[in-house]
């Protein structure tokens, strides 16, 4: 059985779809076009070169972080070009050598505009997708400078909308969670708020939507807890596996 896949933003709580992912590629479900962005974008990518989620997932376990350069004092925390070439040596070159369809949703930094990358250099790209400013500079390409997707699609399903069945997956709460009465706590509702204000429209595109809500336990920068996070997606999976049996039967 052949899936269009989405894939939402959300950094490391995106190995979730990893996780949930594995159960339907050992029933023979695998993607022939697959759209992403931000976190959802560099686990795309690497499904689309080939990797299984169990290889993404420790991909991105063993991928050395700590060479993500500091960029204080110049508009950023971080600057995630220091790390393309090691990107690219995982095999994300370029769009066209990839032998399942991609395309990485980034945002036009001047003009806000959604852009959906799918040719030309692929590990750049995928950066770009990720460079949620402050935290991490913008990323060139062309001319022209790009942040993180999620700003402006967090779920995009636009990309695949031609393929017959388009399974989404969204790893952020769509549903109020407990913050603190702080500056840190009203800066992550406010987060949750733009995010699910892109991805609520983008849902009914989906012929399955799945919304894993548990991620919400954990940051987009936790490096430390990826096996936990696998463990949900994989969890909710098997949960529904009835569903994807049934549509293997028909």
């Amino acid at each position: 059985m052949k899936i269009a896949l989405t894939l939402s933003g959300g950094g490391a709580r995106c190995v979730a779809q990893l996780g949930y992912l594995e159960p339907l590629f050992e029933l023979g479900i695998r993607p022939q076009a697959i759209s992403g962005s931000s976190g959802g974008a560099i686990i795309g990518a690497f499904l689309a070169k080939g990797y299984t989620p169990k290889e993404c997932l420790e991909l991105i376990k063993n991928f050395p972080y700590g060479k993500i350069s500091l960029n204080l004092f110049r508009g950023s925390l971080f600057d995630l070009g220091s790390i393309y070439e090691k990107l690219k040596a995982l095999g994300l070159e370029s769009f066209e050598e990839l032998p399942i369809p991609f395309f990485a949703t980034v945002t036009e930094y001047e003009s806000g505009r959604t852009r959906y990358l799918h040719s030309g250099d692929l590990a750049l790209s995928v950066l770009a997708s990720c460079a949620l400013i402050p935290i991490f500079a913008p990323i060139t390409i062309d001319g022209i400078r790009y942040i993180d997707g999620g700003f402006t699609d967090n779920l995009p399903l636009n990309p695949i909308k031609k393929y017959p069945f388009r399974l989404s997956i969204n790893v952020n709460p769509l549903h109020h969670l407990p913050f603190k009465k702080s500056f840190w706590g009203n800066l992550k509702r406010a987060g949750y708020i733009m995010l699910n204000a892109n991805v609520r429209p983008s849902i009914p595109l989906a012929t399955k939507h799945v919304q894993i809500e548990e991620t919400g336990n954990f940051g987009i920068l936790d490096t430390k807890h990826f096996d936990q996070i696998y463990a949900i997606g994989a969890k909710i999976a098997q949960k529904e596996m009835e569903y994807w049996h049934d549509c293997l039967r028909s």
